[in-house]
C-alpha cells in the first residue's frame, strides 16, 4: 500500500500540473519505500537530490504561468516554493554531512507540505489557470 495516494481532490484541473503533482507523490512514496526497507544512504541521497530537481522544474513550470499571465498571488505562491526547496536543501546537506539521520517524520513532512500545498495552495489558481488555457 502506498504511503501516500493520488486521488482526484488532488486535481488542480490542469492536466500538465496533476501529472507533475502524481510524479511528486510517487517520489515520495519511492522516498518512504526506501527508509522503509533500510536501503544505503547514497540511495537515499540519490533520492533527495532527484526530488529536489524536481520540484525546482515544478515550482518553475507553475510560476512561469502565473508570471506570464500576472497571477496575483505570485509573490505569496513564489515564497512557499522558496520555503519548501530550503528545507529539502536543509535535509540534504544535513544528511550529506552526516549531521542528520532521515526519518519518517520528514517523509510525514514531505507528504503534509505536499497535500496541503495542492489542496489549498495550488487549488486558488485553479479557475484562473484554467480561464487562461493552461492545460
Amino acid at each position: 500500500m502506498a504511503f501516500f495516494k493520488w486521488n482526484n481532490t488532488f486535481s488542480v484541473g490542469v492536466a500538465s500540473i496533476d501529472d507533475q503533482h502524481k510524479i511528486l507523490i510517487n517520489m515520495i512514496n519511492d522516498f518512504y519505500d526506501n527508509l522503509k526497507n533500510r536501503t544505503n544512504n547514497e540511495n537515499i541521497s540519490i533520492l533527495i537530490n532527484e526530488m529536489k530537481k524536481y520540484a525546482q522544474f515544478h515550482f518553475d513550470y507553475e510560476e512561469s504561468y502565473m508570471l506570464k499571465f500576472n497571477y496575483q498571488d505570485f509573490d505569496l505562491h513564489q515564497k512557499q516554493h522558496h520555503i519548501f526547496a530550503s528545507k529539502v536543501k536543509d535535509f540534504e546537506e544535513k544528511f550529506n554531512n552526516g549531521t542528520l539521520i532521515l526519518s519518517f517524520e520528514i517523509t510525514s513532512f514531505l507528504k503534509e507540505w505536499l497535500k496541503h500545498h495542492i489542496l489549498v495552495e495550488d487549488k486558488k489558481y485553479t479557475t484562473f489557470f484554467i480561464e487562461k488555457g493552461v492545460k
